[in-house]
């Protein structure tokens, strides 16, 4: 006789490289919530009555003959702008397999047991990613959004965003799932008033698809997910333990999967509970090596999705496919991005089409005269150009298929740069009304204002790069801006100076502020400096309002020493890149790019120069400032690794004496940095 239960089945681990079992949490929370609401306990029995009953009918009427059932699918990305952030790519890799696994159309069948061979089926059902949302609007069928719970991964994330499940398959896509690979709920235990919000699969970010933070080992862990949300229990019974030998006594429900203590290792000659040979391959199995479902798990899924219990049925009817976008879907957005936004002349970009729903023909013309036309997807869809002249290019897409066509026009997306453009030294404090793009290109991922010029607060002069990050909407965005190529092809040594100013809010929040260099037109990139949250980001005190610097106590600076000699070539790049989460706003000033003997300068109305002597020098060392305007001049010296070692003062006089004296240090290298409310310089000093 069959054994039924009522408890909710889920995946703690499956298809890891390291084969471990994740400890499962999913039923004791539900345990708790019976605990908490007992009368659940009755409607999820008479569920489990109704829904059994029905599946011994369907199964007599054949399992609903040879139809194709279809179910939307809503990908929720809930993110914290880490790597749990997965590319769309990876969710369309999931979906071509959950759509391969379930039709049995994946090759690997060829490697099954002959025990098994002829009870593998092909299931009937498909899933296509909606393209309308609840509201009727256009969607690609992902969702993103930003919070903390994705390092959770347990209910508490299905309240942030749902659609109705009597409408949607929600899959949640988390960087945890609370302790699991993935879990969902068998339908009877969502079939409560409770259970409509609760329906749907979690899943870990990385055991979505094949690609990306996944691999083919983790990829049909969602497949296993599906057949528990569409009423298959382990093959091992309603247990999360497999192994166990009291598992043969119990049953999944289905006939032609032999009771089994259950597999987490690849045994094809396993036999437990007085099997000839137990289904190890099953994909309801914990084995790495799982291939099919039987014809009596097919039966099993289809009567779940046809029947009433947890609204199933609801999702396959003709109006909610149309409803959902999944049948005659439109063109309804034409979008694409670009892998690059500076090059030098003779690099190529990459661009990648995002439009949606199923373009088939594209149109681009990126900006120089040239343009290429196609409905070949490999060849047209996401291609490749190179930029033969410098300049600024705007680039656009059109795209169609036999619903029509729409176009995307993004403005100047693509600066090209002549190799060597800047020599040494500049100075940037940012008092020209706009970035200066003979030096500066500014990129952001949301396409809003991003960083700009702002006479809201400056270190030295009137004013600096400024970036609104007040606002809770930014969170969760990438601003940057990316200089010019640099011609460090005479220098073995060379120098990043900047400023900048930021507050905290009392909650500690994790803004992060890179600077990173490129030796090859931004090919490639390489962190220099890291500043980040409450560690080394902050210049001021707390400031849960619109955070504005009020004097130069509020700003802080750094020195980058540069001296691999991959960066000495006509081809160095510096990006100042700011992540926003939800924290405040960002100045940055004074951007200074020098070699040894550099300087640069705010005003040339005299000529200046720093003397030391002796330099080398085995004791205390005499400075003397030269052509300098009157005023106090602010000294600071740094060692090769950037570091702070001395600083003072020194008020100076034109045409006067302006001789100060620097202690002796410990033998080396250093860079005197002098600045004042009009000049800015540099000298290198050796002490033996």
């Amino acid at each position: 006789m069959k054994k039924y239960f009522t408890i909710v089945i889920t995946l703690c681990s499956f298809w890891s490289w390291s084969q471990e079992i994740h400890p499962c949490g999913q039923v004791r929370a539900m345990g708790d919530f019976f605990k908490r609401h007992p009368e659940e306990r009755a409607a999820a029995a008479a569920a489990r009555m109704q829904l059994e009953e029905y599946t011994r009918s369907f199964s007599q009427n054949r399992g609903g003959g040879m139809t194709i059932y279809t179910i939307p699918v809503v990908f929720h990305i809930v993110h914290n702008n880490g790597t749990e952030n997965i590319d769309n790519s990876q969710i369309y890799d999931a979906v071509n397999i959950l759509n391969r696994d379930f039709r049995l159309q994946n090759a690997d069948t060829m490697s099954i047991v002959d025990a098994f061979d002829q009870l593998a089926a092909d299931i009937g059902i498909e899933f296509r990613l909606a393209t309308k949302d609840p509201n009727g609007n256009c969607t690609n069928g992902i969702t993103r959004t930003v919070s903390d719970l994705t390092y959770i991964g347990d209910d508490q994330v299905k309240d942030l965003i749902m659609w109705p499940r009597n409408k949607y398959l929600n899959v949640w896509v988390c960087q945890s799932a609370n302790g699991a690979a993935g879990y969902t709920n068998l339908p009877e235990n969502v079939a409560g008033v409770w259970g409509a919000g609760n329906d749907g699969i979690m899943m870990r970010s990385d055991y979505i698809g094949s690609i990306g933070t996944s691999s083919t080992s983790r990829s049909r862990t969602l497949t296993h997910e599906v057949g528990h949300w569409l009423n298959l229990m382990h093959t091992w019974g309603d247990s999360n333990e497999p192994g166990l030998a009291s598992n043969c006594d119990m049953d999944d429900g289905v006939d032609d999967t032999p009771n089994t203590i259950g597999w987490t290792t690849c045994s094809l000659t396993g036999a437990t509970c007085g099997n000839v040979v137990d289904n190890v391959q099953n994909y309801m199995e914990y084995s790495y090596c799982s291939r099919m479902f039987t014809q009596g798990q097919a039966v099993r899924m289809r009567a779940a999705l046809t029947s009433s219990v947890a609204q199933r049925n609801q999702l396959i009817t003709a109006s909610n496919l149309l409803n959902t976008g999944v049948t005659n879907p439109t063109l309804c957005d034409v979008n694409f991005s670009s892998q690059k936004v500076v090059v030098c002349v003779g690099d190529s970009v990459g661009f990648v089409d995002l439009s949606y729903n199923v373009p088939t023909q594209w149109n681009w013309n990126f900006g120089d005269g040239n343009t290429l036309s196609g409905n070949t997807p490999g060849v047209h869809q996401n291609p490749y150009h190179t930029y033969t002249a410098p300049g600024v290019y705007n680039v656009a897409l059109t795209a169609s298929n036999t619903t029509g066509s729409m176009t995307e026009t993004k403005n100047a997306l693509i600066t090209v740069y002549e190799p060597g453009s800047l020599s040494l030294p500049i100075w940037d404090g940012f008092e020209e009304s706009q970035i200066n793009s003979a030096r500066w290109t500014r990129w952001n991922e949301q396409g809003d204002e991003g960083l700009v010029v702002s006479a809201n607060a400056a270190y030295t002069g009137n004013q600096s790069l400024y970036l609104q990050n007040v606002s809770a909407d930014v969170s969760g965005t990438r601003d940057a801006i990316i200089s010019a190529p640099f011609s460090f092809s005479n220098e073995d040594t060379a120098y990043v100076s900047f400023k900048w100013a930021w507050a905290n809010r009392t909650d500690n929040t994790n803004d992060v502020l890179r600077v990173s260099a490129s030796g090859n037109c931004g090919e490639t990139w390489t962190v220099l400096r890291t500043k980040q949250g409450v560690s080394n980001l902050p210049t001021a005190p707390d400031n849960n309002g619109n955070f504005i610097p009020t004097g130069t106590d509020q700003w802080d600076a750094d020195v980058i020493t540069i001296t691999n000699a991959a960066y000495f070539n006509d081809q160095f790049q510096l990006k100042f890149e700011f992540t926003g989460k939800g924290g405040n706003n960002l100045y940055i000033d004074d951007i200074n790019v020098y070699g040894p003997e550099g300087m640069s300068v705010l005003e040339t109305a005299h000529s200046l120069d720093i003397h030391a002597y002796p330099n080398p020098s085995e004791e205390t060392m005499k400075i003397e400032l030269s052509g300098w305007a009157s005023g106090n001049c602010q000294m600071q010296l740094t060692d090769a690794s950037g570091r702070l070692v001395w600083q003072g003062n020194k008020t100076s006089q034109l045409g006067s004496d302006n001789i100060t004296e620097i202690p002796h240090h410990a033998a080396g290298v250093y860079l005197l940095q002098v600045n004042n409310e009009h000049f800015r310089a540099t000298k290198r000093i050796i002490f033996k």
